[in-house]
């Protein structure tokens, strides 16, 4: 009996895992997953604890890269991912999102003339600065089968010329964080933190732009130590290491009421945003999240590749500008009824639209 086709899922990072756990539960008729991590996030709490959380199996290859310079780390990746494609020999490769292992992952697929997918295709800030903008549209130029999350990212391939090999199928982060919705109770993730639901404000900052920039972090701080609220801010290890490398960790801490965590896991992440008087991040994930849950957002950038957040008057670009941050936060605390989007998971779910577009897209065996 002949073997079945692989399809070769690459994952690094903690927005990809929350999409993997939706991907693999449904593998293209006929063909199997074969997932790869890159090691791009190798904290536990970054990477195996969502493993364990999401139910989602072990990886075939864990390449274990970890943290190196932006350049060593993709070419790492690079390596070994090609390694994998030239042992395993997929049918395919999905890459996801817009990481260091995404550009990783179609650049070997390419380098190996596999054919390429990628979920989450047609995303665009179009701020050139940003490593995540220059790995999606890199992605994109480079898949084959491009994968969209809303008719808007179609629109953007279209007006670079790409609109062969485009196909919307939903967001599958929406997927995930709509299923996981009605099981985000208060006393369950918020009570043993001391939070009270609509009464603090959650915090992530992690990319390059933030974490890296004493200024900007410094602005950030001034702003969280001034507000009126709780601030509950899981801190990346990236952001982590600039805080102390700055001097600032000691001074946010003196503020009794900003509380600088680990990391957590993605179910308490999710509570935490469903119950926050207000999420200010950097990251496109938990803006999205924010957004699906009708929850108040300020965005520490001043663009975002989800611009219909900011259009639905719920997300605030307040770049990392502590008067902006304290208007956001002033704003937030006025009360009104949440009406969260769930729908917009879709029916059939996105996860589902992926298997059958990628069902279509691999080479026939033969």
């Amino acid at each position: 009996m002949a073997k079945a086709p692989l399809v070769m899922l690459v994952v690094g990072a903690r927005p990809q895992f929350i999409k993997a756990a939706a991907l693999m539960a449904h593998p293209p008729p006929d063909a199997s997953w074969l997932l790869v991590h890159t090691g791009q996030h190798y904290d536990y709490e970054m990477s195996a604890a969502f493993f364990g959380e999401l139910d989602i199996p072990p990886p075939a290859y864990d390449l274990g890269v970890g943290a190196q310079s932006p350049a060593a780390q993709l070419g790492e990746m690079t390596r070994r991912l090609a390694e994998v494609i030239e042992s395993e020999r997929p049918a395919a490769v999905v890459v996801v999102g817009d990481t260091a292992s995404t550009l990783a992952g179609a650049l070997a697929a390419s380098w190996a003339e596999v054919p390429l997918a990628h979920v989450e295709a047609g995303m665009r800030s179009h701020d050139w600065r940003m490593p995540e903008e220059r790995s999606r549209v890199l992605a994109d130029r480079l898949a084959g089968l491009r994968l969209c999350p809303h008719a808007e990212a179609a629109e953007n391939l279209a007006q670079e010329g790409i609109t062969e090999g485009v196909e919307v199928v939903g967001d599958v982060m929406y997927e995930v964080a709509a299923a996981a919705y009605p099981n985000l109770a208060p006393d369950t993730y918020l009570a043993p933190l001391g939070l009270a639901p609509g009464n603090y404000v959650y915090v992530t900052c992690h990319r390059q732009e933030n974490a890296d920039d004493a200024e900007r972090l410094a602005s950030l701080g001034e702003a969280l130590t001034s507000l009126d609220l709780p601030v509950y801010f899981p801190v990346h290890p990236r952001t982590a290491k600039s805080l102390a490398s700055f001097s600032l960790r000691e001074r946010w801490e003196a503020a009794s009421h900003v509380t600088l965590a680990e990391p957590t896991t993605y179910l308490t992440s999710l509570a935490l945003v469903r119950h926050a008087a207000l999420v200010l991040t950097d990251s496109g994930g938990v803006q999205r999240e924010a957004y699906l849950f009708d929850v108040p957002t300020a965005t520490l950038r001043d663009r975002t590749e989800w611009p219909e957040t900011v259009a639905a008057g719920l997300n605030r670009l307040v770049d990392a500008e502590a008067g902006a941050i304290r208007e956001a936060a002033r704003e937030a605390v006025v009360r009104r009824e949440r009406r969260p989007r769930l729908a917009l998971a879709g029916d059939p779910p996105p996860s589902l639209r992926v298997a059958r577009a990628l069902a279509a897209f691999m080479p026939t065996p033969g």
